[in-house]
Formats: structure tokens, sequence, C-alpha cells
């Protein structure tokens, strides 16, 4: 099984890190390709790097 070291700002960044990183381990691998291709998308991360518009995503779905 392959290791990932994950590093945050301080502790606190890196126990949130940890914690969206133990969550993804339920999506299938065709789920995580597709959000994957999501971060490659400047558009996509402009989503969700603004509150606004992550709400706005967040009531569209």
């Amino acid at each position: 099984m392959a290791n990932v070291i994950i590093t945050g700002k301080n502790s606190i960044d890196e126990l949130k890190r940890v914690k969206a990183i133990e969550k993804l381990k339920a999506l299938s691998t065709e789920e995580l390709e597709r959000l994957t291709s999501l971060s490659d998308n400047s558009k996509a991360r402009a989503y969700l790097s603004s509150a606004t518009k992550f709400a706005m995503l967040k009531t569209f779905l």
C-alpha cells in the first residue's frame, strides 16, 4: 500500500486535511478521477475557493 505524506500550514490545518482525505476513501476510483479532473480546472477551483461560489454550487447540486 502506498503512503501519503500530508502537510499543512500548522497542526490544525494538517488535521483538517487528514480528515478530508479520510472521507475521500469512501469514493470509487472513478469518482476520485473525476474530482482530480476538477482540481485541474481553474474555473472549478475558483468555485471551491470562494465561499459565495461554493454556496451556489452546493445549492445547485
